[in-house]
């Protein structure tokens, strides 16, 4: 899924080997394995009128167990455990990454357990071909009701049909960690995809709900929804891709509305890669205002040494407007974010 079947594509068309680095989440694994990847770097981290920092970050370092069983009828069962770990403070969370439970038929796939969903896995992480959209450099700008405003869900239920032609259709519901409040129903997502896969272009269309899941005053719930269309077109020695959405936010009285518009770009030369992701913003989702728009850019390199080891450095920066508040150091109101760092991944 995600990068890795445009991994396994340009890897034998061009011999790229830097995208074959992308760690495989949330599929119907073969057999029983062991997996994970750690990925740190060490960045300069600043922000306007603050301090430089220096910081060894984590980014988005897992470890997981999966494994798969041939039933009767056609059956499969399949299982994962993924646990995020932080090898820059040691600290780890023993399932708090995907980990469900599922059934594969010739009807398609279902899981049930935590997962982030398919909106954000199809879409927002797939576009995100230098570092997996994780850490500091990654997409500032996807719409909170991706995810449910949690990250990882709990309490959800994943369907995937069975592909017809280079088509597929994924659905994911799940009620939120929340306590609902007096006369509102349970906080709960529902995130729909439709993915055209082919050998050299992927392209997915996606919405995602978000309900109830605060009280905006007097009883007031809130609604969160955003729609995106997002892909990317790999030739013979370019990958580019693009995102849109328009997310929506219901305010108290009113209704926040923004559009996110995003291109990436990676250009191979053997065991070097060179990546340009730009993206924008037009406003915020929590407040309707003016001049609160943004930007982000991030330059990147990485050398593989094979398709699972790499060294890379970056520099991103996301440039607010003056009442725009977005940010990896701090969200405050026309404060600008930049970071420069460099970093190895490794995945097993």
């Amino acid at each position: 899924m995600r990068k890795e079947r445009l991994a396994a594509m340009l890897a034998s068309a061009c011999a790229l080997p830097g995208l074959a680095l992308a760690q495989s989440d949330e599929e119907v694994p073969s057999q029983f394995e062991i997996y994970g990847r750690i990925n740190v770097t060490y960045e300069r981290i600043s922000a306007t009128d603050l301090p430089t920092t220096g910081n060894v970050v984590d980014v988005g370092s897992r470890v997981g167990f999966r494994g798969r069983r041939e039933l009767r009828g056609r059956l499969a069962a399949f299982f994962q455990l993924e646990s995020r770990t932080r090898p820059d403070d040691g600290t780890s969370t023993w399932a708090s990454r995907g980990s469900f439970v599922g059934l594969q038929s010739p009807l398609g796939t279902a899981r049930l357990g935590r997962t982030v969903g398919p909106v954000y896995r199809a879409t927002y992480e797939y576009i995100g071909l230098f570092n997996g959209n994780a850490g500091n450099s990654a997409g500032a700008f996807t719409p909170g009701t991706v995810t449910g405003f949690q990250g990882f869900m709990n309490n959800t239920a994943w369907y995937t049909s069975p592909s017809f032609g280079p088509v597929k259709f994924e659905a994911a519901y799940s009620l939120l960690s929340e306590t609902a409040l007096p006369g509102m129903p349970s906080p709960h997502h529902l995130g729909v995809v439709v993915v055209y896969d082919t050998p050299t272009l992927r392209l997915a269309a996606s919405r995602a709900d978000t309900r109830n899941t605060a009280d905006l005053g007097n009883g007031t719930p809130s609604r969160d929804i955003a729609y995106t269309i997002g892909g990317v077109y790999t030739m013979k020695a370019l990958a580019v891709g693009g995102l849109l959405d328009r997310a929506k936010s219901k305010l108290f009285a009113d209704e926040a509305t923004r559009t996110h518009v995003r291109f990436v770009a990676m250009i191979p030369a053997g065991p070097h890669e060179f990546h340009v992701d730009v993206s924008g913003v037009n406003h915020r989702l929590d407040a309707k205002l003016s001049d609160d728009g943004a930007k982000q850019w991030t330059l990147g390199y990485a050398y593989n040494f094979d398709p699972k080891t790499r060294l890379y450095g970056f520099h991103t920066a996301v440039d607010n407007d003056s009442n725009g508040n977005y940010g990896f150091r701090t969200k405050l109101p026309g404060v600008d974010n930049k970071s420069n760092g460099v970093g190895m991944r490794y995945i097993f």
